[in-house]
């Protein structure tokens, strides 16, 4: 017998056996219509049905990442087929899902985890998805939902309770976003000066400092970035490769970049060693490697030596006036840093459950009263309460927005040249239609931090509701040779700015490369459609957007700030004009 490790799908539908007793015809018919969706959309997404028996369905799938959304666009179709059906007909289904061994005979699956996602499912909301912890470890981050913790649950039949949460609508607006699983953009000479830094591996017993070397890696692809010698790919990027067993000829080629510098670092109390190697990725051969014994009182003073010899290096000569500007915003309590790099590590899963956000905004607030003097920590603590604000807005001040612009405003204050500080400061000021302060703050950021594809895609987002959709589109295209894994908001960014160039093939196909359907993605796929004649389909994307935002085409519309008002009066007519009932 062959045992195996699989995700496991588990799905009925609610009611089902009233819905036979009350007609049984109708009831088949309709079942084997959204079982001709369902399957269309497992084989989509990788999976394989195995049993299936009246209502329920089992399927199976060697990622929870596929699995899950598949789940998720497997209830988005359920939702949209249920449209315009009489109450008593709608069919509704509930998704379990469970990572485990599985045994494998005469074309069937055994198993406790296939039984926990049966039991899972029963567990599930009507129209609701239930995954269990072992897949919620691998999802998150990888799928663009949020979940609700269900507690340890009792299952029917099953020894120990199961640890298991409800899949929720995406919270938050974290910069941390899902991206492919490989490389989609490929480079066929990589620049000179190209670089990628890795994630820093922790050596210290104490798992808990690992945010240490996110935060310290961060810091280094930040400052090189700056230097006009070097084209340094985003973290989110090289990051990537944290769990990937690849040598650095294979790094090189995927990213495009000659040169490939990582490290470790092992912590004890205030003292640590900082290991570094700059490797030349095409023959994989050490440039440069170094120690460095040092103390969290002196952890700036030693990345500013790795950068020198690393653009001495690379550039062959060392900017020593640029080196000394990007090492001017340090907080004089270091104390500071460390509570702030400390909560970047609950910020980055802010979307993921309720209780990452408060964690959060807790930290970045003990970081201001450890150093009032740090910019970095009034940045993050206004990124910080808007996440919090989003997903528990009665428990936050009414006047949450103005706090954050006055935090924002502090940064700026305390230093402006923080790249997050101008970042946010952009947004809030394009949220207002302050548009010459928005192109201040956002042309700002990505001249601070050149090597960020999250803060040049929100350049040309801003570039394109000023009026430049080329100009944007051109930025989006840079953001994606920089993180070739081009997350879900750089396809957004690219469809919008296709279609306003009346590139509409061109919109669609980034919109159908997004891992996870957006707000925007949807009405502006609705509208892409539409401009193609494919009126079905433009019908039925609006119908999934209102619902998904749970907005009107109006409230969609107002939200798109467009410094030319014709633009917002020409996208609303253009989606009225698909189903006008529907606003």
């Amino acid at each position: 017998m062959e045992r195996k490790l699989s995700t496991i799908l588990a799905s009925d539908v609610v009611g089902f056996s009233k819905m036979m007793a009350a007609n049984e015809e109708h009831t088949l018919r309709d079942l084997s219509r959204r079982r001709q969706v369902i399957d269309g959309v497992v084989a989509e997404h990788d999976g394989e049905i195995f049993g299936s028996a009246g209502d329920s369905i089992i399927a199976e799938f060697s990622s929870p990442v596929n699995a899950t959304r598949c789940a998720v666009e497997m209830q988005e179709r359920m939702t949209s087929l249920n449209e315009d059906i009489p109450e008593e007909r709608q069919m509704v289904f509930r998704v379990g899902i469970n990572l485990g061994d599985v045994m494998v005979t005469e074309g069937n699956l055994f198993g406790d985890a296939v039984n926990i996602a049966a039991r899972l499912e029963a567990a599930a909301q009507p129209e609701g998805i239930c995954v269990s912890q072992t897949v919620f470890d691998m999802i998150s981050q990888k799928v663009m939902v949020s979940f609700e913790d269900a507690g340890r649950l009792a299952l029917k039949n099953i020894e120990q309770p199961v640890q298991a949460y409800f899949v929720i609508k995406s919270q938050g607006g974290v910069r941390y976003l899902q991206q492919a699983e490989k490389p989609q953009v490929s480079v066929s000479e990589a620049e000179p000066g190209s670089l990628a830094v890795m994630l820093f591996k922790s050596l210290s017993k104490d798992e808990e400092q690992a945010y240490f070397c996110e935060g310290f890696s961060e810091d280094l692809i930040a400052s090189l970035s700056r230097f006009r010698s070097l084209t340094v790919v985003s973290g989110n990027a090289s990051f990537s490769y944290r769990d990937k067993q690849m040598g650095p000829k294979e790094i090189g080629r995927d990213l495009g970049v000659r040169y490939i510098l990582d490290g470790s670092v092992r912590k004890l109390g205030s003292k640590m060693r900082i290991t570094t190697s700059l490797t030349n990725a095409q023959d994989e051969s050490t440039v440069w490697s170094e120690k460095f014994d040092t103390t969290i009182d002196e952890i700036f003073d030693t990345q500013d030596e790795i950068i020198e010899t690393i653009v001495a290096t690379i550039a062959g000569r060392v900017e020593v006036d640029e080196t000394k500007r990007v090492s001017n915003a340090r907080p004089e309590n270091l104390s500071a840093y460390d509570l702030v790099l400390q909560g970047l590590e609950y910020h980055r899963r802010s979307n993921l459950t309720r209780s990452e956000a408060p964690k959060a905004l807790t930290l970045f607030e003990k970081a201001i009263e450890a150093d009032p003097t740090y910019a970095r920590a009034y940045a993050w603590r206004a990124c910080s309460l808007s996440n919090c604000a989003g997903w528990d807005p009665e428990s936050y001040p009414k006047d949450w927005f103005d706090i954050c612009r006055a935090s924002a405003s502090r940064a700026l204050e305390l230093d402006p040249d923080d790249h997050e500080a101008n970042r946010i400061m952009g947004s809030i000021s394009l949220y207002l239609r302050d548009f010459d302060l928005a192109r201040h703050h956002h042309d700002r950021a990505e001249e601070l931090c050149p090597s960020d594809s999250y803060i040049i895609g929100k350049n040309a987002e801003m570039r394109l509701f000023l009026g430049d959709a080329q100009d944007g589109l051109e930025k989006v295209t840079w953001a994606m040779r920089i993180n070739p894994f081009c997350p879900d908001d750089l396809l957004e960014k690219e469809g919008k700015c296709r279609f306003w160039l009346e590139d509409f093939e061109g919109a669609l196909a980034s919109f159908k490369k997004m891992r996870t359907e957006s707000r925007d993605g949807l009405f502006y796929s609705a509208a892409t459609l539409k401009k193609l004649g494919r009126d079905e389909e433009a019908i039925d994307a609006l119908r999934r957007g209102i619902r998904a935002a749970e907005v009107s085409i109006e409230q969609f519309v107002d939200s798109q700030p467009f410094q030319d008002q014709a633009r917002n009066r020409e996208l609303q007519e253009l989606l009225e004009s698909i189903e006008p009932a529907q606003n």
